[in-house]
């Protein structure tokens, strides 16, 4: 997949996960088995927040000529949904989520992929990465 593409897909995921948890996070939430209280619906929407800044930078970048920002964006969501894949892992096998959780954690895994091989084929020369 291209890096252009792959961004968009990313941008456009990312934003529908964001505008969902910022605006509705005990019911996406409990599409996947869990209830939230004050507290975790609050983090909730902290999250949210931060999942629409990725995603208005992943559709930014989309145009972004290569070099060491775009590298360096790219390399930084590969690290978060590495990261993501593994603490959604985690929390699959804790029980507080039905079946559904597995595929959060694999589309973090595959993002992870795919982030991985885009950014390989399309890293800067110049940039020194």
């Amino acid at each position: 997949m291209q890096l252009t593409s792959l961004l968009s897909l990313y941008a456009v995921i990312t934003a529908f996960f964001g505008l969902a948890l910022l605006g509705f996070p005990s019911q996406l939430m409990g599409v996947y088995g869990a209830s939230l209280d004050t507290l975790a619906t609050i983090l909730s929407r902290f999250i949210g927040g931060l999942f629409a800044g990725l995603a208005v930078m992943a559709w930014m970048a989309r145009a972004a000529e290569a070099g060491k920002a775009r590298n360096a964006m790219v390399l930084g969501l590969t690290v978060l949904n590495g990261f993501s894949a593994v603490v959604a892992v985690m929390a699959a096998l804790s029980g507080v989520f039905n079946a559904l959780a597995w595929a959060q954690a694999g589309l973090y895994g595959l993002f992870t992929v795919l982030f991985v091989v885009a950014g390989r084929s399309s890293m800067s020369p110049r940039s020194g990465a």
